[in-house]
């Protein structure tokens, strides 16, 4: 049996994009969902209740004023759309937020987690209803605790490869959520050295590693899959003449491990900006990147036969 697989990444909290790569199995015929890297999102907006009955909050560049429960709703739904977590505060709610941030930190985990059963259920209802194979994977921003709620759901058939290694087919995979160091110091970083000797350990377990997947979050270095806008000490973009000066940000020690072991497929994410995919040697690697914000999922559709890749095409929509 042919297995076709649709990978996406990074969509940090849209359930719109959820949704659509859910459906995209359906959509392409796909028997492998894989969703690996940076799951929840990174935003947590207070929307607050004044007294006249009205509402208002701050994003999207603006101030919203709402004045009805159905424009609550719909305003709550753009914001869940595009990946932000939200909560409805008064005045005095929002300054004992402000005053205490560990607050702040606990409410943004609580609703991470409210968001993530939510989606996992949804998956688990279609992953009974209909028969393909969906991997679920965290990535760098997402904070240790999700991958104990992923775990939970692989008793309703949802695949979590919790010692970095599954079987797709006819394929072995591994699966790494650690990326090199970032400017903000996300939950899961590596250096490279240490990543590599990761790296490793995980390949240590492949039997057949010409006809394996690599599943890394990040991107090899130096290819068309790693640039990023280069960045000054304050983390704003640096601009020379009008353009946006760009870099290779990607890991060297994942480079090296594609170089070195010559999997038959790396799939990555992390750089949001570089999708596309590259040969390194008899690899193809790959990168769909993300609009997440805008609600629209980017994918790679990778066709694989027993001991080789058939075709494959990045889409979006």
């Amino acid at each position: 049996m042919k297995t076709r697989i649709f990978f996406s990444a990074d969509i940090h909290g849209s359930t719109l994009v959820w949704k659509k790569w859910i459906k995209a199995s359906e959509v392409y015929q796909a028997n492998v969902l894989i969703l690996s890297g940076d799951l929840t999102g990174k935003v947590l907006v207070p929307i607050i209740e004044h007294e006249n009955g009205t509402w208002s909050a701050k994003y999207f560049g603006r101030r919203w004023v709402i004045e009805s429960k159905e424009g609550l709703r719909e305003f709550e739904n753009r914001l869940e759309d595009s990946g932000v977590y939200y909560i409805e505060v008064d005045k005095s709610e929002l300054e004992e937020m402000k005053n205490d941030q560990n607050k702040v930190y606990e409410m943004m985990n609580k609703k991470i987690e409210e968001r993530l059963r939510e989606w996992l259920e949804l998956l688990a209802n279609e992953v009974t209803k209909r028969d393909f194979m969906a991997i679920v994977y965290p990535g760098n921003d997402d904070e240790l605790f999700i991958d104990n709620i992923l775990k939970e759901y692989t008793r309703y058939g949802i695949i979590f490869p919790e010692r970095g290694f599954t079987e797709i087919g006819k394929h072995e995979a591994i699966f790494s959520p650690y990326v090199n160091p970032t400017p903000w110091n996300t939950p899961r970083e590596m250096e490279e050295d240490r990543l590599m000797k990761y790296l490793e350990e995980l390949i240590s377990s492949i039997n057949n590693v010409g006809n394996s997947l690599f599943v890394i979050h990040p991107p090899p270095y130096g290819t068309q899959l790693d640039l990023a806008p280069q960045l000054t000490a304050d983390l704003k973009p640096v601009v020379i003449g009008g353009s946006v000066q760009y870099q290779h940000v990607g890991s060297l020690a994942v480079r090296r491990m594609i170089e070195k072991n010559q999997p038959l497929v790396g799939l990555h994410g992390h750089i949001h900006e570089s999708s596309g995919s590259e040969m390194i040697g008899k690899t193809l690697t790959v990168n769909p990147g993300s609009e997440y914000s805008e609600g629209i999922l980017r994918g790679f559709i990778v066709d694989l036969d027993t001991t080789s890749i058939e075709k494959y095409w990045r889409v979006e929509g």
